[in-house]
């Protein structure tokens, strides 16, 4: 009987024991799926904070897929699909190739990334940081079988090692050693400003090498066509007038009214980026671009949504009849009425709601910049934020309302700069053309072919002076 009780005592301190360890791998088992659960959430919304869909997502196509064409001064540079699908996408990359990717701009195959990709600006993420968009990317992200495109670049830009030189001169790859999580007010804006939302990628000018002028810091850049605005704490050129309130407004749905309104590139950052960050998030990164040293252009006097006022006009009928087969000069007012007026008003007042904004106190308007207004007409505008869409008609080439002439779009921009605006902007068919195929190239785009030929007959010129110093020191020693 007394070994029969000790026994079953025994049996319950193997089960007891048993159980135990049962319960402690159960809640480490549980510990770990909620600490991957944490980390995907957080991969997800640093990817947000990137804005990676934007540029790695084609117009209708599926998400992060690639396949998009990204304007650069080179040439269309096409995005490649980060999907984890391992055959078209990167779910072949380990996480030190996903690394080296995002901070250095080299593929998996060795191959060199142009900076259309900013990883000059996800160098300072933090390696906690990665981890996290990672495993993001590669468990929660669906595989899309999808090729992807190759980028042509004329020569010598097609040269994807040149990046090897540049990367020596202007990346700076030093991570920041806190990770997002752990980083508060000012540092963590500046981590969203400078590392993930990269602003400066935009907002900065660029040197002769197309590298990012440090000395520029957010001061203001031409950009595919669009002008990315000063957004120094400078008064009068910048946003130093902005309260901390209106940037969070703007961040969150494109729009301060009397002020801007996104479009472009800024109207995508809004919808896919900066309207899903946290409002502590969105006050610290609008606490660290208000205290930006001010950048200031001496052409302005005055805010540039603080142009002009509403106008009241009167509606007086000449009594003239018109023949319709007699030819009219289309000059910018008769474009005006003919094609904005029945929605911005006769007056430039817009809408009660402002819905449909004014065209003064307008920054667009107001700007020394003529190229936001003019991009403006030639491709609309369309940001969708909280299932509510705002969206204006594009006069370009694939209008579906009226194809406007660069003629026409000059006199037009003209016209509105004119009475809206700070005067009329003087623009010419030719800027039109201009800013239709992109701006205006950059110097070292504009003048590769003479700086290859003056580097090459300059090469030449070095060879020869090597060959006839060598032939008349053979000379010499031939005669000794």
């Amino acid at each position: 009987m007394a070994k029969t009780r000790s026994f079953f005592a025994q049996f319950r301190n193997i089960w007891a024991i048993t159980t135990g360890f049962g319960l402690v791998m159960s809640a480490a088992s549980h510990a770990a799926t909620t600490d991957t659960s944490g980390l995907l959430q957080k991969g997800e919304y640093l990817a947000k904070a990137a804005d990676c869909v934007a540029c790695h997502t084609a117009p209708n196509g599926k998400a992060f897929a690639g396949g998009l064409a990204i304007t650069s001064p080179m040439g269309d540079i096409l995005s490649t699909n980060i999907t984890p699908d391992n055959e078209t996408g990167i779910g072949h990359y380990s996480e030190d190739d996903f690394a080296r990717a995002l901070q250095r701009g080299i593929r998996k195959d060795g191959g060199h990334l142009y900076p259309a990709m900013p990883y000059t600006a996800y160098a300072g993420l933090n390696k906690a940081d990665i981890h996290a968009l990672y495993l993001y990317f590669m468990k929660s992200v669906t595989p899309v079988l999808q090729k992807n495109q190759p980028t042509k670049l004329d020569f010598p830009f097609n040269i994807r090692a040149l990046m090897m030189g540049w990367n020596l001169l202007f990346l700076n790859d030093k991570p920041a050693k806190t990770d997002f999580e752990h980083l508060s007010g000012l540092e963590r804006g500046r981590y969203l400003a400078d590392t993930l939302e990269h602003c400066s990628s935009c907002h900065s000018p660029r040197n002769f090498l197309m590298a990012e002028k440090k000395s520029g810091y957010l001061g203001g850049s031409p950009l595919g066509g669009w002008y990315a605005p000063n957004i120094t704490s400078s008064l009068n050129s910048g946003i130093g007038h902005w309260s901390e309130e209106e940037l969070v407004t703007y961040f969150k749905i494109g729009k301060v009214t009397g002020k801007a309104r996104a479009g472009g590139g800024m109207a995508e950052a809004v919808s896919n980026s900066l309207s899903h960050l946290s409002d502590q998030d969105l006050h610290d990164l609008a606490r660290y671009i208000k205290q930006v040293p001010a950048i200031n252009d001496r052409h302005d006097s005055r805010p540039r949504d603080q142009y002009n006022a509403p106008i009241v006009t009167t509606d007086l009928r000449s009594g003239e009849t018109i023949r319709v087969d007699r030819p009219i000069a289309m000059d910018g007012a008769a474009v005006y009425d003919n094609n904005c007026a029945s929605c911005h008003g006769g007056d430039g007042n817009g809408s009660p709601d402002q819905h449909i904004p004014s065209l003064y106190n307008n920054s667009v308007i107001g700007s020394v910049q003529a190229n936001n207004l003019v991009m403006t007409i030639l491709n609309g505008v369309q940001r969708k934020i909280d299932g509510q869409e705002v969206f204006m008609p594009s006069f370009g080439d694939k209008s579906l309302v009226q194809r406007l002439s660069d003629k026409d779009i000059a006199s037009l921009a003209n016209y509105v700069t004119g009475r809206f605006g700070r005067g009329d902007a003087h623009l010419k068919a030719a800027d039109i053309a201009t800013i239709r195929q992109g701006g205006a190239k950059p110097f070292l785009v504009r003048y590769i072919s003479v700086l290859m030929l003056t580097g090459g007959l300059g090469f030449l010129l070095v060879l020869s002076l090597i060959y006839r110093f060598f032939k008349k020191t053979d000379r010499k020693s031939a005669q000794s």
